[in-house]
């Protein structure tokens, strides 16, 4: 009996320690996929860390690219300004001249485009207000206009849009602020130059308004079939590039309201 209940014991320790050793078995080799799981997470990270500090080194060389291609544009817009601006000074038959100076500002207009995407902070965006006011005073400047004289008022709300709006929206800007100090106010008078642009309830559409105090267009002038290059360029501007509608407010001086919407990227081939 004594014997049956030693063998039963001893049976029962074989049991426990079999037991035992099975599960530290079991155990060493949860450790061991475990940590062959952890080296495999470890690498994968490694390997996550390395490709995103590939793709932040990429973006940054292209970003560091468009921004030069930006800066040259613009250095090679303002050379070909500054020529025509010699050119000008050699003429001397005014109507030239006056093509010549048209030009010029045409192309600034432009060029302050990519100027402004040059900026640090910004690559695909043009800041309206800035540009605007720039853009506007440039024009004052090369027209030689006593602010005393011709007030500038700007009211453009805080809206940046992308370069294939901006550059038509800065041409029509130009044309339009040119026509009206050149014609506007004739001899000494005195008046004012107003532009505004916000986006209009609907959340997508833009408007821009050009308006001034002068003397205001002809009565039976057509703005769609007159002879102004000016004019025609605006024309084309607001309803071929921008796909927008162009109106015209005559009555104390003449505005013009372009109310459009932001043109989408087309992708090139």
């Amino acid at each position: 009996m004594n014997m049956l209940i030693i063998l039963l014991l001893v049976v029962f320790i074989v049991l426990i320690f079999g037991g035992i050793l099975l599960s530290i078995e079991v155990a060493m080799r949860l450790g061991h996929r475990l940590l062959e799981k952890s080296h495999d997470l470890e690498h994968e990270i490694g390997e996550r860390h390395r490709a995103q500090l590939r793709a932040e080194t990429s973006l940054g060389e292209k970003e560091l690219l468009l921004r030069e291609i930006h800066h040259r544009v613009k250095n090679n817009m303002q050379i070909v300004s500054s020529l025509l601006r010699l050119q000008s000074r050699q003429q001397d038959d005014p109507v030239t001249k006056a093509i010549l100076d048209d030009s010029r500002s045409r192309i600034s207009a432009m060029a302050l485009v990519h100027e402004n995407l040059y900026q640090p902070d910004n690559l695909a965006k043009v800041s309206l207000r800035p540009y605007i006011q720039e853009l506007a005073m440039n024009l004052f400047a090369s027209y030689n206009i006593e602010p005393s004289r011709i007030v500038l008022i700007t009211d453009v709300e805080p809206i940046s849009i992308n370069i294939e709006t901006a550059t038509p929206c800065g041409l029509i800007i130009n044309e339009l602020v040119t026509n009206s100090l050149k014609y506007a106010f004739p001899g000494d008078r005195l008046g004012e130059i107003r532009i505004d642009f916000k986006r209009l309830a609907d959340g997508v559409s833009l408007q821009l308004r050009v308006a001034d105090n002068g003397v205001g267009l002809p009565a039976d002038l057509d703005v769609r079939r007159g002879k102004s290059l000016g004019l025609q360029l605006v024309v084309n501007l607001v309803e071929n590039q921008l796909q927008g509608e162009l109106l015209v407010e005559r009555g104390q001086g003449v505005a013009f309201l372009v109310t459009f919407k932001e043109i989408g990227y087309e992708k090139r081939i």
